[in-house]
């Protein structure tokens, strides 16, 4: 059983190698990033972020905002919007707090980064008030965490001092911690 269990876990190391990014692969996730045994089967839930990764991804996040000499709060969420963890360094408030869970929840509800809703707010100054109706922020700072293809939750940063910094905090946890991510996304023009 065990050795089924490395020859598995060995092919998917390989194969998720083999991926540009986390965000190809074919959906199997390796176990150390997910819910499993007891935790996964109480929950019926196999493709979790587990507790383990989210302190892992705080922690990088935490690190990348202390060489820049800023305080963050970080934001990880279950695939079903659940929190998983949620740190908030000294010195940070109430707003940057809910703003940072809100748009990791945007980029858990639309599956892709919360910059898609900024640009496109640049774009439309509607947006913002249209998302507001799906408790969706147009705020920039939070990403989805795919592993091999598969959706196990998302991740966001507030409070470090502009949106691009957040968002590379993010960015920089996961590939830290998960792997290679795709590009963050250009800010488009403002459309006046």
């Amino acid at each position: 059983m065990k050795c089924t269990m490395f020859i598995a876990a060995a092919a998917m190391a390989i194969s998720a190698a083999d991926a540009a990014t986390t965000y190809e692969g074919n959906g199997q996730v390796a176990p150390q990033f997910v819910l499993s045994g007891k935790a996964a089967d109480r929950l019926h839930e196999h493709y979790a972020v587990n507790l383990e990764t989210a302190e892992k991804l705080v922690a990088a996040c935490q690190a990348i905002a202390r060489r820049s000499n800023s305080a963050v709060v970080t934001v990880v969420v279950d695939p079903q919007g659940l929190t998983v963890l949620e740190s908030r360094m000294d010195g940070l408030g109430y707003l940057t707090t809910k703003a940072t869970e809100q748009k990791t929840l945007t980029a858990l509800r639309t599956r892709a980064p919360s910059h898609v809703l900024t640009n496109r707010n640049a774009q439309d100054p509607f947006t913002n008030q249209n998302m507001t109706g799906y408790a969706l922020s147009t705020n920039n700072g939070a990403l989805p965490i795919i592993a091999n293809g598969q959706l196990i939750g998302a991740m966001g940063a507030g409070g470090i001092g502009s949106a691009k910094a957040e968002e590379g905090c993010v960015h920089g946890a996961l590939e830290q911690v998960i792997g290679p991510q795709p590009p963050l996304l250009a800010d488009v023009p403002l459309r006046r």
